[in-house]
């Protein structure tokens, strides 16, 4: 519930910066999280390998992997220029796809930077946790598939993606924290009429919510919603701020019992647009004051190098007022579609707004 008075904002609490993901900047995860412990000490509340290399593209070598399968055969291929130019596949006639034939490798990438960590004398901590990311299920199932075949195969992904949600949970237990990726689900509930939202909303929880769920107790979850960033390109742009309040609450107020979330993340503008001033589009953000639970922080995707700060600190305040609460700050989505320069930019611009 809102503790905090009308338009007002817990001044006690300090802000940080939240690393989404990819950092273009870095040729590996030792690099990243190097950076990290050092130049930003104090700074972060988690540590993220940097999704570095070919992983600076989401799930694009997820899919592509596909094609060693011979349960699948390849529809379309794409380069991945855009949303239009993607690769697709289908499952052959009489067979049947199957968690092991998905190589997502979401527990090798998290086992290793574990690895690195406590290799630098320095391991992940429960106050100090690796970040780890995790596409939704129908979202890598959609991209891999196709919308009508995604809604069958769903299940397969989110069981593969369980068992490597519980691997790593095995590990480093409470040291780890899960940030699931969904594009998909928030841009179905902005192109959805208003009236219809919630019910959109609700909808397009489930499989996360599921796979919650079914992660063991004890797991530690974010929620990184997302607007695409493919080609520095959002997949859609949102009107103000009300779907992203809409996916929160369907989330928030069924989160299943035994298993935290830490954060929700919402990208407050998408790919190379930066946020807007007007408070009418901030102003639905209110409605999460009496959802959100205060243990769970808000990283505000607001940072952007290309906006004048006097317009960043603006579109902060108000997002800060509008929610009664001191924000983390973020970018609105990973880094890995920058150049390394434009990434370096964007970190600059998010340090400045900590305060």
């Amino acid at each position: 519930m809102d503790d905090t008075p009308d338009g007002g904002v817990d001044g006690g609490t300090r802000r940080r910066m939240h690393l989404v993901g990819t950092l273009s900047q870095f040729d590996g995860p030792a690099a990243a999280l190097s950076w990290q412990r050092t130049a930003l000490a104090g700074r972060v509340r988690r540590l993220t390998g940097g999704e570095t290399g070919d992983r600076a593209n989401w799930i694009v070598p997820v899919v592509q992997r596909l094609a060693r399968e011979r349960v699948v055969r390849r529809v379309r291929s794409g380069d991945w220029t855009g949303y239009d130019d993607v690769d697709r596949f289908a499952v052959r006639r009489g067979q049947r796809l199957e968690p092991v034939h998905l190589d997502l490798r979401v527990a090798r990438h998290g086992l290793e930077e574990l690895d690195l960590l406590a290799g630098s004398g320095h391991p992940a901590t429960e106050d100090l946790p690796l970040q780890v990311g995790v596409p939704g299920s129908f979202d890598v199932a959609l991209f891999s598939f196709g919308p009508a075949a995604a809604l069958r195969l769903e299940p397969v992904f989110r069981r593969r993606l369980g068992q490597e949600i519980a691997a790593l949970h095995a590990r480093a237990g409470r040291a780890v924290v899960f940030q699931l990726e969904v594009p998909v689900e928030l841009v179905a509930v902005a192109a959805a009429p208003e009236p219809l939202r919630p019910v959109v909303a609700r909808v397009v929880a489930r499989p996360l919510l599921r796979q919650v769920a079914e992660a063991p107790p004890g797991t530690r979850f974010g929620v990184h919603l997302c607007l695409g960033d493919l080609g520095h390109r959002a997949l859609r742009q949102v009107e103000d701020a009300a779907p992203l309040v809409h996916l929160t609450n369907a989330l928030v107020r069924r989160w299943p019992a035994g298993r935290s979330l830490d954060f929700v993340h919402l990208p407050l503008s998408g790919g190379d647009r930066p946020p807007s001033t007007d408070p009418r589009f901030h102003a639905p953000l209110r409605a999460l004051r009496s959802t959100l639970p205060a243990t769970t922080e808000v990283a505000a995707g607001l940072a952007h190098e290309e906006q004048h700060l006097a317009d960043q600190v603006r579109v902060l305040d108000l997002v800060e007022q509008a929610l009664g609460r001191t924000v983390d700050v973020a970018t609105s989505c990973g880094l890995g579609r920058r150049s390394p320069e434009g990434a370096d930019a964007a970190v600059r611009r998010t340090l400045e707004l900590l305060g």
